[in-house]
């Protein structure tokens, strides 16, 4: 229906034209008058702009898709920058780079908080995820082991199961990665507003990773 309307609209413009040709003589082309009459058409029933298809450029969409998202910051710290170039699988003792930044203490603490955002991938798989863990969640991990972050204190959700293959239902909220920024949000709430004690581990708390990176403690929850 709509294309008929147009092919009329054509065909009266083209009537007219060839009239106007003949009253003004050969003063002017025919494709001037065409041209002339289309311009007029278009100004007095739409105004062109609106009337031309416009282009939907796909490019923008692409790139978005592939480009990190904003919200998402990459660290800038030396050590953790270089956890996704780690060669270990797993954070066990071979992780060396995760366990040097537990080693530098409560200095890392700030570090690590920064990078709970950071969703970059690394070669380290974890069980309960069926998936490698991206830096924010590395990060998650190694400010567990340098101070106590309670899941229900930080969070105020209570997450209370634990499955038959030992993962805990935290890790749901933790590997998803829209929530990241509210985490690391309250994290650096939880930090700043409350007062921790060193606690130095015993014999039983001294595992193999914490004697061979002279790990001997950690920051306790003072409530």
């Amino acid at each position: 229906m709509r294309n008929d309307i147009w092919n009329w609209i054509g065909f009266g413009i083209l009537r007219a034209a060839g009239r106007l040709r003949r009253r003004v003589g050969n003063k002017l082309t025919h494709q001037k008058i065409v041209y002339n009459f289309i311009l007029l058409l278009c100004i007095f029933l739409f105004g062109c702009p609106s009337i031309i298809p416009k282009r939907v450029d796909d490019t923008a969409d692409a790139k978005s898709s592939t480009t990190p998202s904003a919200d998402f910051t990459t660290s800038r710290d030396s050590l953790i920058s270089l956890l996704p170039n780690m060669k270990a699988e797993n954070l066990d003792c071979s992780a060396d780079i995760y366990w040097r930044i537990i080693q530098r203490g409560q200095a890392s603490i700030p570090l690590l908080i920064e990078s709970l955002t950071d969703t970059t991938m690394t070669p380290v798989y974890d069980p309960c995820k069926k998936g490698n863990l991206n830096v924010g969640e590395i990060a998650y991990f190694a400010l567990a082991e340098l101070a106590e972050f309670p899941a229900y204190a930080v969070t105020q959700i209570q997450f209370d199961v634990i499955d038959k293959n030992g993962c805990w239902s935290f890790f749901d909220f933790l590997f998803e990665n829209h929530n990241k920024k509210e985490y690391q949000k309250k994290v650096m709430e939880f930090y700043a507003s409350n007062k921790f004690v060193f606690h130095s581990f015993d014999a039983s708390e001294l595992n193999a990773c914490r004697k061979k990176y002279h790990i001997t403690g950690k920051l306790q929850w003072k409530e």
